[in-house]
């Protein structure tokens, strides 16, 4: 009786010291993380793939997705840092937004993702950030 206790003791001890169960907000960090690499790696044929019917048909194709991203990343140049990066909930999506600073520009940016709750892309902005100091982290 008293190892019983012991058992079920130590299995509330071990439940109470796990780490708690990943976030929905960290899936979605991971997700705009994911689309990102994809961008700067060329990979518009996976981005394609999440795209919503919606941002299909502003884009057209995949090769109106790949030049409008290789016009924007040409002029950036490559991501020197992540600033910050955070999502938030708009009506019925996620926004992750990425604040970064990049080798040819001279303010951070920011990139931000509308996603669906199933990870669909229904939105990509890329623009300048804020000059506020909370965004670039300047005093």
């Amino acid at each position: 009786m008293a190892a019983s206790r012991w058992l079920v003791a130590i299995a509330i001890l071990a439940l109470a010291c796990a780490p708690p169960k990943k976030q929905p907000d960290g899936e979605f960090v991971q997700q705009g993380r994911l689309y990102t690499s994809w961008l700067y790696g060329n990979e518009y044929n996976k981005l394609w793939g999440r795209f919503s019917p919606e941002m299909r048909q502003t884009f057209g194709s995949v090769g109106e997705l790949a030049s409008f991203a290789g016009q924007a990343f040409s002029h950036l140049g490559a991501e020197r840092q992540v600033v910050d990066e955070s999502v938030m909930e708009a009506d019925r999506f996620l926004v992750y937004t990425r604040a970064a600073s990049f080798n040819k520009a001279p303010h951070p940016m920011l990139i931000e993702w509308s996603l669906a709750r199933d990870g669909e892309v229904t939105g990509l902005v890329v623009r300048p950030s804020p000059t506020d100091s909370a965004v670039t982290g300047e005093k």
